[in-house]
Parts: C-alpha cells; sequence; structure tokens
C-alpha cells in the first residue's frame, strides 16, 4: 500500500515517523506549501491541490497498489479537498482531528479576520517567539506529553519554517478561507476512518457529525490524549489504524 501523509499547521512529514515505522507500507510525506524552508509555494486551496496532484505525479504508485490519504488537522483539510475534488484517486481516507469547513458565513468571516491577525502576528513576532506562543494555546499545549526525543525533533523541525511562509499558509488556507466541505462528503464513497483524542472534544464531536454522513466512516477515540492522539499516545493510534485495515 502506498500512504501520502499531510501534516498540520507548523508541522512537517517527519512528524509521521512513527506511524510510518509501525503501520508499514510506502509511506510519501511532503511538507505542505508555506512549510519548510521554501515559502514561495501558493497556499490557496487550488494551489494545495495542485501540490499534492504534482506530488502523487511524481511518486505515482502502481494501479494495483492501494493508495491511502491521510491527513492530521490543517492536513485532514487538505486531504479532504483533495479527495473531494479527486474522488477516484483514493482507495481510503485517514483523517486524524480534521474539521471539513466552517459552515456558517458569518463565523467564516470572523476566522478569516482572526487567521489574519494570527498570520500578522507571526510575521511580528518570529518564528521562535510565535511557536513559544502557539505551543501554549489549548489546543495544542497537550502535545507536551509526546516523548521528549521526538518532541525535541519536532520543535527543530518546526523552526525550520519561515514566518512569511507560515503567515501565507494562514491567510490562503486557514479555516476561514478553506472551503466548507460538509455537502460533499456524502458524496465520498471509499472507506474511511476518523481519529480524534478524547480530550479534544470539539474536534470528537465534529468526527461523530462527519461519521453520520459519510458513506463508509469508522470512528475511533484514543483515550488520554487531545487534538495530535497519533503522537501523544501513537500505540493506541496506530493500533486502531490496523484495525481498519484488518477489516477493509
Amino acid at each position: 500500500m502506498s500512504i501520502l501523509a499531510l501534516h498540520g499547521f507548523t508541522g512537517c512529514g517527519a512528524d509521521f515517523l512513527p506511524l510510518a515505522q509501525q503501520v508499514g507500507g510506502e509511506w510519501h510525506c511532503p511538507e505542505l506549501p508555506g512549510h519548510g524552508p521554501g515559502s514561495q509555494l501558493d497556499c490557496s486551496p487550488q494551489g494545495t491541490v495542485d501540490y499534492i496532484n504534482k506530488v502523487i505525479t511524481h511518486h505515482q504508485p502502481s494501479d494495483t497498489t492501494q493508495k491511502i490519504l491521510l491527513g492530521y488537522s490543517m492536513g485532514a483539510r487538505a486531504a479532504l479537498l483533495h479527495a473531494a475534488y479527486h474522488p477516484e484517486v483514493w482507495d481510503t481516507l485517514i483523517l486524524i482531528s480534521g474539521n471539513p469547513g466552517i459552515e456558517d458565513e458569518t463565523e467564516r468571516a470572523n476566522r478569516r479576520i482572526a487567521d489574519a491577525e494570527l498570520a500578522d502576528s507571526i510575521e511580528r513576532l518570529g518564528m521562535q517567539a510565535f511557536l513559544e506562543f502557539w505551543q501554549e494555546t489549548p489546543l495544542i499545549r497537550s502535545q507536551k506529553h509526546i516523548s521528549d526525543n521526538l518532541r525535541a525533533s519536532m520543535q527543530a523541525n518546526r523552526l525550520k519554517n519561515t514566518s512569511i511562509g507560515l503567515a501565507k499558509s494562514l491567510r490562503q488556507f486557514g479555516q476561514g478561507d478553506a472551503p466548507n466541505l460538509w455537502p460533499e462528503l456524502g458524496k465520498l464513497t471509499v472507506p474511511v476512518l476518523l481519529i480524534t483524542g478524547e480530550k479534544d472534544t470539539k474536534y470528537t464531536n465534529i468526527a461523530q457529525r462527519m461519521q453520520a454522513v459519510l458513506p463508509h466512516a469508522s470512528r475511533i477515540t484514543i483515550p488520554n490524549a487531545s487534538h495530535m492522539p497519533h503522537l501523544e499516545q501513537s500505540d493506541l493510534a496506530i493500533k486502531a489504524i490496523h484495525t481498519f485495515f484488518a477489516g477493509l
């Protein structure tokens, strides 16, 4: 099987190393637009889809290989977007702490303003100061429970991002600018695994709603984990993925 894994905001492909080592298969974990040392890529929804298409073309798994798209948080947003545009490409989706989009237009507009303000703060603070702030936000703070070695590696990789790139990602592919994909979920006929952490009640509730709409969805809630369950409780997440694959 071939797995394309899309990381979250401020993250990178190397974040998936614990999963790749234990789950098996051929993993491709690119840096999404706006991330990594380069910041010149188009981060817009269409630009993100085009970028994923280029990654797929470059690796080009055989027709007989099972093609799995996995995304975490922002990466889950990108994964859903690509699957909605190109449902024929994928055999299976795994979405970790994903959100199909903001449905209310006023709420979307308010989120665009908030994302723009956060983008301004990244450019003003610089990477080190911004990451210190970002990692103390309620959604991200639970990552302190990730093992010290892995967290140190993640931090070093996060500092390879640029303030310009992350700000661009927020302005072009923040939740306020990403399309509302709730109406598209019912059209996704492939098996989907939804993973959230039990302490992340917002995204667990979203996953419950998604499961009710997706035609073939399974859902697992990882105990003692929040927004990054695949690294906060990696053994349990890996077991859930193995169980899901066994049932396909």
